[in-house]
């Protein structure tokens, strides 16, 4: 190998390789706790909702379990529980989208997209698939409503980024044996920048805490993620695909040796092994 030879990858904000994310679902009454909980310690939440059980009062039993409460947040105290955190849609009923047909499908998602812009006063362009059902069929409805990330529960225990956002498999499940053990190899600061960022992306229910009585699982991860603060980007899932797909917009000359930033965005380079180069908004940088 040319020992000249630079070698270039995305860095996030500010020029750090790493970034953290979480997504919980269905908008229970257990969100006001975690949206809390991350709220304290600097984290951001993606937290998708069914707009139709907004208000929804509800107890699952069991044979053998305690009652739980698995009621939903109102639509009036939406904005309040979810400030500093981002709102995505799950589908208007938390139905499983392929097994509805095309006209049935769209109309829980789209639905659910108004209501929710509605209600929290922004565009709403995550989601996140009910029951983690999905199809190429589905996927195109969602692009079509113009959702442009989808997450599914499907666990990859890695930190890669996805190359299509709308089959976005998060690290792991908070429920997951690994899960401190994957934090600390993720806030491993000996790891090389070189290949590329690292994403950890949590993912779960709120109401799976009080089930388990194991609100301490959530509580620590928060606490070991929490130092990490300017080493790590802490960012909702909507944040991590504008940032991304501005990245992948940019111009590169054709010996890669200059680099065009077309987006409104600041982007970050990283340069062989660590190195880090900023490009403006409209800005083109000479990088060899």
């Amino acid at each position: 190998m040319n020992p000249n030879m630079k070698i270039f990858h995305m860095l996030f904000p500010g020029g750090l390789d790493r970034a953290l994310t979480l997504s919980y679902d269905d908008g229970v009454v257990q969100d006001r706790r975690l949206s809390e909980l991350c709220r304290s310690r600097g984290v951001k939440c993606t937290f998708n909702l069914n707009s139709g059980t907004l208000g929804r009062v509800e107890t699952a039993t069991a044979p053998g379990r305690e009652p739980l409460d698995i009621s939903c947040v109102t639509s009036e105290e939406l904005q309040t529980v979810y400030a500093g955190h981002e709102v995505a849609a799950h589908g208007l009923w938390h139905s499983s989208l392929p097994d509805l047909g095309t006209p049935g499908a769209m109309y829980e998602i789209i639905t659910d997209r108004v209501n929710l812009e509605k209600l929290s006063g922004g565009a709403v362009q995550s989601f996140a698939y009910p029951f983690g059902t999905f199809n190429e069929d589905v996927k195109t409805l969602l692009r079509l409503a113009g959702f442009r990330s989808a997450r599914t529960v499907r666990s990859t225990g890695a930190f890669a980024l996805p190359g299509d956002f709308l089959e976005w498999d998060p690290t792991c499940h908070h429920d997951d044996p690994r899960l401190m053990e994957l934090l600390e190899t993720f806030c491993d600061d000996a790891a090389p920048r070189f290949g590329g960022p690292r994403l950890f992306y949590l993912w779960g229910h709120a109401y799976e805490f009080d089930a388990r009585h194991n609100w301490d699982v959530i509580e620590r991860f928060l606490d070991r993620a929490a130092p990490l603060g300017g080493k790590v980007w802490f960012a909702t899932n909507g944040e991590i695909v504008r940032y991304t797909e501005a990245y992948r917009a940019l111009v590169w000359s054709a010996d890669g040796g200059a680099v065009t930033n077309p987006t409104t965005t600041a982007l970050w380079i990283g340069v062989g092994r660590e190195g880090a180069v900023e490009v403006p908004a409209g800005a083109t940088v000479r990088l060899l």
